[in-house]
């Protein structure tokens, strides 16, 4: 019996670090830097061997102490005041790339790190990537290549007019008609977890077109390593989502296009990566350009920032990050993932393939 029911595996390549937010952060009370690394205890086994030891109140109190010198206000701190040397409390362990934070006379120091955005775990704890997170992604390509046909000079991705391609994007719901959402017939799994050893800390930086220069931010996220390779399963449920994902990679290089025309020429060409694969940016710190429809959007994002402590001057900043210089090899020789000196990569910036898995 025919169905309309397609499936697809979606592998990704992470060209750059890439964050998931679980919206949690750690304190600098909730991890430990040593020897090049960042200890995340699990903190329930911390306190129940706390606990053994008759330390339960002093950790107590320095949990709650609001005035703690910058010393004392690390977990660290505590483990040495009290000559605790073992570290056998669960968790996991992040090796330190020497590029978490800028070495200056404000930051001079790995370990000053106060604050980290967690990364999505699982059950096990063990980091992954939701269907929910690749989908939305997803959506921002298909939308950004989908005009509205209802303007008679629209044309589609492949230049395809009104009169040649009379099709849609149904989207959500609309005044007065009936629900239409061709997204509830394009569902995608999770990812497949993947280990706590292809996970990274890693420091904001806004570079800016006006000066040419490139700021850090004191905000840290864990995020995924480049070169990370994370697959996913893509089931279409009707012809027409089919379709979409079927030339996903083909909508995929048509956005990137035009998004690279409008906004990322304002930028140095070594600030830019080059692509190997399908281009696709996902999670949090890419830049809101990469989330929105963004021709639409040109307007109306400055004057919603424009009520906020950040205001967007122009078209804003560029979302860079570091990381070790990674590179991999192809047909055509080996590639370097970045092309700069300086260890920029463009936030959330990742590749993929994707095939049709017959049943």
């Amino acid at each position: 019996m025919k169905t309309d029911y397609r499936v697809f595996q979606f592998s990704l390549l992470a060209m750059a670090p890439i964050h998931i937010g679980s919206g949690e952060k750690y304190t600098s009370r909730e991890f430990i830097y040593e020897n090049h690394r960042y200890y995340f205890p699990d903190m329930g086994k911390f306190y129940n061997r706390m606990i053994e030891k008759g330390l339960d109140r002093k950790f107590e109190q320095f949990l709650q102490e609001t005035k703690p010198s910058a010393r004392n206000n690390r977990l660290i701190s505590f483990l040495n005041d009290n000559r605790i040397s073992e570290r056998s409390f669960g968790g996991y362990t992040i090796t330190e790339t020497g590029l978490e934070t800028e070495k200056n006379n404000q930051n001079p120091r790995s370990g000053s790190i106060n604050e980290v955005a967690k990364f999505m775990r699982d059950a096990f704890g063990k980091p992954y990537i939701p269907g929910s997170s690749l989908k939305g992604a997803i959506r921002t390509i298909l939308m950004n290549t989908s005009p509205d046909w209802n303007n008679k000079n629209a044309v589609d991705f492949r230049g395809r007019s009104p009169k040649e391609n009379k099709k849609m994007i149904p989207w959500g719901a609309k005044k007065g008609q009936e629900f239409d959402d061709l997204f509830h017939a394009i569902r995608v799994s999770d990812s497949e977890p993947f280990n706590n050893e292809q996970i990274i800390l890693v420091q904001k930086w806004d570079y800016s077109a006006k000066s040419l220069t490139a700021k850090p931010l004191p905000l840290y996220r864990e995020a995924i390593a480049p070169l990370t390779k994370i697959n996913f399963t893509i089931t279409t449920t009707t012809k027409e989502a089919g379709i979409l994902i079927e030339e996903l990679g083909q909508r995929a290089q048509a956005f990137y296009k035009e998004y690279k025309n409008f906004f990322l020429s304002d930028f140095p060409e070594n600030k830019i990566q080059p692509n190997l694969q399908y281009p696709i940016y996902l999670g949090a710190g890419s830049g809101a350009w990469t989330k929105t429809l963004f021709e639409q959007a040109d307007g109306i994002l400055q004057k919603r920032y424009s009520r906020m402590k950040t205001k967007m001057v122009g078209k804003g900043v560029l979302k860079l990050t570091k990381a070790p210089d990674k590179s991999i090899k192809t047909n055509k020789g080996e590639r370097k993932l970045i092309i700069n000196s300086d260890s920029f990569y463009e936030m959330g910036k990742a590749n993929f393939m994707i095939r049709e898995i017959l049943q």
